[in-house]
């Protein structure tokens, strides 16, 4: 049986790169216009998200290395994310919660596609600031669609103890790209995505290493060369 690639993981991933490349503080600059839509608890979510993005992946690090050797890390979005709330979740602390996992993935790089009414409301509002594309919005029927797809990079949800065991289970089995599964399901707390590590389960890092030394010598070695002549 052929498997057809919704349409929508085409498009985030037609996003993805000009988005990432925007990094936290261009990515925050948008999303920052987005809150005004909001209520106030989706509103304060929204902020903590993108204040906890600026600080804990805001720059990159210039890490210890071996003499002449500088070592730069960086982090990076994963793709694209689905963010949802399992059914019969729904309520305002759950529409938080379901904020809180659009902003996080979004400012750590990655494209969303949203599910249901809920989602749907959500991306309404916010989709007029931020570049088209960047969120987008299924139905509920189409969730498995878009979570067996190969190359969708995680799935964030809110939702109960045996959903996440269930979907853990699934993502396991399914071909192609690793996906990462990122749940809540304290709903009353929303203890994990308001934890400052929470934005960490987005992001990929980079660590790029650079040979200071390796011209000099080179140069050396030329002038050297040249003496000998």
């Amino acid at each position: 049986m052929t498997i057809v690639k919704p349409i929508q993981i085409d498009v985030a991933n037609q996003v993805f790169e000009a988005w990432d490349k925007l990094g936290v503080a261009g990515r925050a600059e948008k999303l920052e216009q987005a809150i005004y839509s909001l209520n106030h608890e989706q509103a304060q979510m929204a902020r903590w998200q993108l204040a906890n993005a600026r600080h804990e992946i805001g720059e990159a690090l210039l890490m210890p290395g071996p003499t002449g050797e500088s070592n730069v890390l960086s982090t990076h979005g994963r793709g694209a994310f689905l963010t949802a709330i399992q059914p019969g979740l729904t309520n305002e602390q759950a529409n938080v919660g379901l904020i809180g996992q659009m902003f996080a993935a979004l400012v750590a790089g990655n494209p969303i596609i949203t599910v249901g009414p809920e989602g749907q409301a959500l991306m309404d509002k916010m989709a007029k600031y931020l570049p088209e594309g960047v969120v987008q919005n299924v139905a509920e029927s189409a969730m498995d669609s878009i979570i067996e797809a190969t190359d969708l990079a995680g799935v964030a949800i809110v939702c109960d103890a045996q959903k996440a065991q269930q979907l853990s289970l699934q993502l396991a089995q399914k071909d192609g790209l690793l996906c990462q599964l990122v749940e809540e399901t304290n709903v009353g707390s929303l203890s994990t995505i308001a934890a400052p590590h929470y934005i960490l389960r987005f992001v990929t890092e980079q660590t790029v290493s650079t040979n200071t030394t390796a011209i000099g010598g080179n140069a050396t070695l030329l002038e050297l060369g040249s003496k000998a002549e």
